[in-house]
């Protein structure tokens, strides 16, 4: 790859609050902690760091790559990027610099080859800095890449993968959890503790294979719904709304928050969901704030860009392994890496489903609490006795990781090995 052909564009934006300085082509005074998605950033930064304007020794922190920024915050974080994207986001925060040198150098590691350094100079104490790189004419080399950030003696990294694929990216860590109240308390400790938060508002909770992961259609606009370590996520179109819970059993328990503000008491609350027996619609309750008044209203929706089963399983198999089933707010579905290859969970209708790389495997099945209950198979004739069988996998506490057991065919023979994997993306 010729050095010309690589277009590279700086944006490094920093912020002004209390010796907080905007550095990009020409000075300009910025407006950190003015708008409430900035005051987010700030308050969730100042809770995990401690306050950014007290003296201290030079820092670099929440170095990642993002798909884009609005108003110097990422929208997300990026762990691959497709080959077809235009431009990749190296984005940070720096801390106790004053005025010092800054370099960020862009290194596509398979061949160990410089792509290019940014070198820039940081405002006084704190702000934030964006690095774009364009896309080169002749298109991203497939492979790994490495961002170094460095300056006033401490340097950080970090990494990411080009890939023949959709960009893979997980909801902004540093921002989860800026929810409220009582029922934010209460999916926090489902976090921590594993105990699940029960319905307020006269649901009772009741096991299914079904999940609420997927995009759908509601009465407050198109929703979708993702997995976030053992947290549900969702985003819907009526004022760019937010919602954030936990799941227990068919009960999604969380809160909603729309703009301008995203707070209580005017724009944002509780808010429960109940998925229906074939997990292809929910009914749902929702109120202003969390101090146990009424509820405001209804909200009902319907899964879109999934067929629906047309089979209603109304009793969950029981491991059969040894695995005891217990209640979880997490989920198989996404990208994981497994002693068995490269694998993805989706849901479809009141089922999930899977791929896996070794042999071309396929995998399909229900969820029993935190464990999967199904069968594998494999070519070339993903039939038993010699390519298809039984599996259960068991879901961690925190939902990152699993381990399972897997058989050939169905005879309740003796289990035939071990199944392990590591959460990549969701």
């Amino acid at each position: 790859m010729k050095s010309k052909i690589l277009v590279a564009m700086l944006l490094i934006s920093m912020v002004a609050l209390s010796g907080c300085t905007d550095i990009s082509d020409s000075y300009k005074p910025g407006s950190f902690g003015t708008t409430e998605e900035e005051k987010q950033i700030v308050d969730a930064v100042t809770e995990k760091y401690g306050d950014m304007t007290a003296k201290g020794e030079p820092r670099l922190l929440e170095v990642m790559m993002t798909s884009s920024t609005q108003n110097v915050i990422p929208v997300d974080k990026v762990l691959k990027y497709s080959k077809d994207s235009e431009e990749l986001y190296a984005w940070f925060i720096y801390d106790n610099f004053e005025n010092d040198k800054i370099n960020v150098e862009w290194i596509y590691l398979d061949n160990d080859y410089s792509i290019h350094t940014f070198e820039s100079e940081t405002g006084e104490d704190f702000g934030r800095g964006t690095f774009i790189l364009e896309k080169p004419d002749d298109g991203w080399p497939l492979g790994n890449y490495k961002v170094v950030i460095s300056g006033a003696g401490v340097e950080e990294s970090v990494g990411f993968e080009i890939i023949d694929g959709k960009t893979v990216s997980i909801p902004l860590e540093l921002l989860a959890g800026t929810t409220i109240d009582s029922q934010k308390t209460e999916f926090e400790n489902a976090e921590t503790t594993g105990e699940l938060p029960i319905p307020q508002s006269g649901f009772k909770s009741e096991s299914t294979s079904s999940s609420f992961i997927g995009e759908w259609t509601s009465n407050w606009g198109d929703m979708t719904f993702k997995q976030s370590g053992n947290k549900i996520i969702g985003e819907y179109t009526h004022d760019k709304g937010k919602l954030e819970g936990v799941v227990n059993g068919d009960v999604f328990i969380g809160t909603w928050s729309e703009s301008p503000s995203y707070a209580a008491p005017n724009d944002a609350g509780d808010v429960e969901l109940k998925l229906s027996k074939d997990g292809n619609s929910f009914e749902g309750n929702w109120r202003y704030g969390s101090d146990n008044s009424a509820w405001s209203g209804g909200w009902t929706g319907t899964r879109v860009g999934q067929s629906a089963s047309k089979e209603i399983i109304d009793t969950v198999p029981t491991p059969q392994s040894g695995f005891v089933s217990e209640s979880t707010s997490s989920s198989f579905i996404g990208e994981w890496s497994s002693n068995w290859g490269d694998m993805t969970f989706t849901q479809s209708g009141n089922k999930i489903v899977g791929e896996y790389t070794h042999d071309k495997g396929r995998l399909a099945g229900v969820m029993n609490g935190d464990v999967f209950i199904g069968t594998w198979s494999e070519s070339p004739s993903y039939a038993a006795p010699n390519d298809a069988g039984d599996v259960e996998l068991k879901l961690s506490k925190d939902g990152n990781s699993f381990e399972g057991n897997w058989r050939y065919g169905s005879d309740s023979s003796a289990w035939s090995g071990g199944w392990t994997g590591t959460r990549v993306a969701q």
